[in-house]
């Protein structure tokens, strides 16, 4: 799977998402002259813009287009889909070479969505971006990020089913906040899993250890592209019985509000797995 070299935008967005990283941090926005530096040449070939909301800069048009001069093949837009509603706008990006997108989600209907995104509207808008993108007669690469928290895991496996009919390539089941019991989410996760694999679509989760994956390990998206990614930061730790398991080298443990709150009681060791093998050459 390609690793993509994260250049941030700025925090300023359209949304006012209640589990948002960048909502009140004191991070500045940079100008243009520090997302050139940023893209200085450094060995990667495919980058991600990134924020708050990249679609908001006047300049991204320019940014792209400074990308590919410096020698990048791939340009990945990590948004809300809001802007993209606009066609024109849309297709203005494509034109500049941007074909790949990662678009979130927070609910298949629009009073979830648009209650966890504080913001009216939004889930229209979002949708009418992804219908936009879905009819496109380019070659493009769609992956809807679901977000996973307390108020919506009950709707995930309807918000996949959502995204499958709006024929995205990936969909990724990401875990928000630390107010979701494990034990809770992981049925529906399965279910979510399931009708993915079942519609021929790639589906992945992040935030969640391997003991909760056991059976699903191949679906854990941290193999393929590991922990350290500045747009969705985690802070995990091991817990006392991950000394026991198979995977301990590889798996970050669990994160750290999570534990902190809930304790380790839940987490077993895997002590074999016929699946190891397989996962600890794609982690490299």
């Amino acid at each position: 799977m390609i690793r993509y070299k994260e250049i941030f935008l700025g925090k300023h967005c359209n949304n006012k998402c209640l589990y948002c990283s960048y909502r009140l941090s004191d991070s500045e926005q940079p100008d243009f002259n520090d997302v050139t530096t940023a893209l200085e040449q450094t060995g990667e070939d495919s980058i991600a813009l990134y924020g708050g909301e990249p679609t908001l800069r006047s300049d991204l048009i320019r940014i792209i287009d400074t990308a590919h001069r410096n020698g990048y093949r791939r340009v990945k837009i990590v948004t809300n889909g809001r802007a993209l509603s606009d066609n024109q706008v849309l297709l203005e990006i494509v034109k500049a070479g941007s074909y790949l997108f990662e678009i979130k989600l927070w609910g298949s209907k629009p009073d979830l969505h648009d209650y966890l995104t504080e913001t009216p509207n939004s889930f229209l808008q979002t949708i009418q971006g992804l219908e936009n993108l879905q009819r496109l007669p380019c070659d493009k690469f769609t992956c809807l990020r679901i977000p996973i928290c307390k108020q919506n895991f009950t709707d995930i496996i309807n918000a996949t089913i959502t995204g499958i009919n709006l024929g995205v390539n990936r969909i990724i089941l990401s875990l928000e906040g630390d107010n979701l019991p494990l034990k809770d989410l992981l049925p529906h996760i399965r279910v979510a899993l399931n009708i993915s694999i079942l519609n021929r679509v790639w589906i992945l989760t992040e935030g969640l250890p391997f003991c909760i994956m056991q059976g699903l390990e191949h679906h854990i998206g941290e193999i393929y592209y590991g922990y350290d990614s500045k747009i969705y930061p985690r802070t995990h730790r091991h817990h006392k019985n991950c000394q026991h398991c198979t995977y301990q080298e590889i798996c970050r443990g669990v994160e750290t509000e999570y534990l902190n709150k809930f304790g380790h009681t839940e987490f077993s060791p895997i002590k074999e797995n016929k699946y190891f093998g397989e996962i600890r050459a794609l982690n490299g």
